[in-house]
């Protein structure tokens, strides 16, 4: 029952969204799911619902009749859905937050035990993983994203600002030299963090003028720690946000590199369904990392 509800709220994007690939955009799924989704409420009900074609989609006549009962039938949901919220005055239940390892670690799991201590009704589920996760098919709540966001029907509050400061350890540096201009980056050894938009090129801007620069490395990781720990270690330089490396500035196991230059400064954000949002505990949550990080 659950299975053919969900199906037919997807079914629903797919009328609405007009294609596939529009449903899958909404809903922060891949494409292949929706399309599977809807093949697989088809099959359950026995009939074709849609009439697909290269180039548009449109209902057959008894597609027409589902999707309207679809449609009832959600509105139904939400509405009792959007009552039983309205009376949770205190998050409760279970909490489940999707977040990149490094930046989990380091800020956001000092910050779950006062909040818990907070809200004694209320469970908490931390996955750490540097990949971007399917948050419906996941049931991932709130997903803490740091970098720049793709388009989606994903809803985002940002959490904070964090500059990219471009290091290298001391013995790097002794070995291989400072590099005094952002062009003398071509002939250093990165360590590439294929994780950013543009994991081989960075632009950066001094006095308002701006320089683009290609780099390359034999090295290349998906986790912002595991590039930390490399080039403190002195295999290469590498970009990494403040939150990252600022304790390794500080005492001195990284030097920044060419300060007098800017890279352009890495959002964290908090994402979620926008239909989800007055939830309290998804609500509460965010609010408190805003008031906290």
């Amino acid at each position: 029952m659950l299975d053919d509800l969900k199906r037919m709220v997807i079914f629903s994007y797919v009328v609405e969204s007009g294609s596939f690939s529009a449903a899958a955009l909404r809903l922060g799924i891949a494409k292949s799911a929706v399309s599977k989704h809807v093949s697989l409420l088809e099959k359950h009900s026995g009939t074709h619902l849609l009439n697909r074609s290269t180039r548009s989609l449109s209902l057959t006549d008894i597609g027409e009749t589902y999707y309207q009962s679809c449609s009832q039938l959600i509105k139904i949901l939400q509405e009792t859905q959007n009552i039983t919220e309205s009376l949770q005055e205190k998050p409760r239940g279970s909490l489940r937050i999707s977040c990149p390892a490094s930046f989990g670690i380091e800020h956001i799991t000092p910050l779950l035990k006062p909040f818990l201590q907070q809200y004694p009704e209320l469970n908490i589920e931390l996955r750490l993983e540097d990949s971007i996760v399917d948050m419906v098919e996941q049931g991932i709540d709130v997903a803490i994203r740091v970098g720049w966001l793709a388009d989606s029907n994903l809803h985002a509050r940002k959490l904070k600002d964090s500059p990219m400061l471009l290091c290298a350890s001391p013995e790097y540096i002794e070995k291989n030299g400072t590099p005094k201009t952002p062009e003398e980056l071509t002939h250093h050894e990165w360590i590439i963090f294929n994780l950013l938009p543009t994991p081989f090129h960075y632009t950066f801007t001094k006095n308002k003028v701006s320089k683009k620069v290609q780099v390359k490395g034999r090295l290349k990781t998906n986790n912002g720690h595991a590039v930390r720990k490399l080039i403190c270690e002195g295999a290469g330089i590498s970009a990494l946000t403040n939150f990252v490396v600022g304790k390794d500035l500080q005492n001195g196991k990284l030097i920044q590199l060419l300060p007098d230059y800017d890279i352009e400064n890495v959002g964290v954000y908090a994402v979620y369904h926008h239909k989800q949002r007055q939830q309290a505990k998804i609500r509460t949550f965010i609010d408190f990392l805003v008031a906290n990080l």
